[in-house]
């Protein structure tokens, strides 16, 4: 009796130091990457979309919005990547349509100097970055390029944002790829179903970006940079693939692409 004592009393240390040291080797594989937001909200659901792409690697979320240009200059010298998140309207000032104001919805001027400022900085450094819906019209802007102020004027329909001015709401439609390059794990042709929320869209494409995705109707959804030597992570969507249904290529392909590059910039 007294050596079956003594036998489950060793199996046991032995078993919590096995747990100890799997322990220690999960924390050892795992990283602490550093993802500047341009503005994050209280649904999180910026943050639920990327941290299971990045897992075992922890996210250290930065929200630019908070910080003073002197505090976000700090957080960007660490800073692994950058998501510019959606959101008001852009001034059309910025693409030298001032009187658009008259269609455009909520503006939001320190958004502007914000997301231009990250550009800016992107521009310099190369670091990864990930547009989403206002994002990418934003890097379209600040590439010199330009919107369509109000879409159901311009497409004559408002299948990329249901409802009505006082009652806004989410609605659905296909996206498809239309070329691929390397590390992305979609390929030319790949279509998803995706949540849409806006009214403005690119008009004319910024010198500077190529168009890979595509709405049914022919309004670009997805960019990238050319020059993806020096900006080998500089990708926008306008749907919201943090709110679309998983499990399609063009949902959660999109954040592990740039959780790749992110990674890429932390080794």
């Amino acid at each position: 009796m007294r050596i079956c004592a003594l036998f489950l009393f060793a199996f046991s240390l032995f078993a919590c130091d096995e747990n100890k040291t799997s322990s220690v080797a999960s924390s050892l594989d795992s990283d602490t990457l550093v993802i500047v937001a341009s503005r994050l909200f209280e649904s999180r659901t910026y943050e639920n979309y990327i941290e299971p792409l990045a897992a075992p690697d922890v996210i250290q979320w930065v929200n630019a919005s908070e910080l003073s240009q002197v505090d976000l200059k700090d957080a960007l010298h660490d800073a692994n990547g950058v998501i510019l998140t959606g959101g008001a309207d852009i001034h059309p000032s910025r693409y030298q349509q001032a009187a658009d104001t008259q269609i455009c919805g909520p503006i939001d001027l320190e958004r502007d100097a914000l997301e231009s400022f990250l550009l800016n900085e992107i521009d310099r450094t190369g670091l990864p970055c990930l547009g989403i819906c206002r994002g990418m019209q934003f890097m379209n802007v600040h590439g010199g390029g330009s919107l369509h102020a109000h879409l159901p004027s311009a497409l004559g329909h408002d299948g990329h944002r249901g409802g009505n001015a006082e009652q806004h709401v989410d609605t659905t439609h296909a996206v498809f790829a239309s070329r691929h390059w390397s590390w992305s794990n979609w390929r030319s042709g790949d279509s998803s179903v995706v949540i849409s929320h806006h009214h403005q869209g690119i008009d004319r494409l910024s010198d500077q970006l190529g168009a890979w995705a595509f709405a049914p109707d022919g309004l670009i959804e997805g960019v990238m940079r050319l020059d993806t030597l020096r900006y080998p992570c500089y990708i926008g969507v306008q749907w919201h693939p943090e709110r679309s249904l998983l499990n399609q290529p063009l949902v959660e392909n999109v954040g592990s692409f740039f959780v790749q590059h992110v990674r890429m910039h932390n080794e």
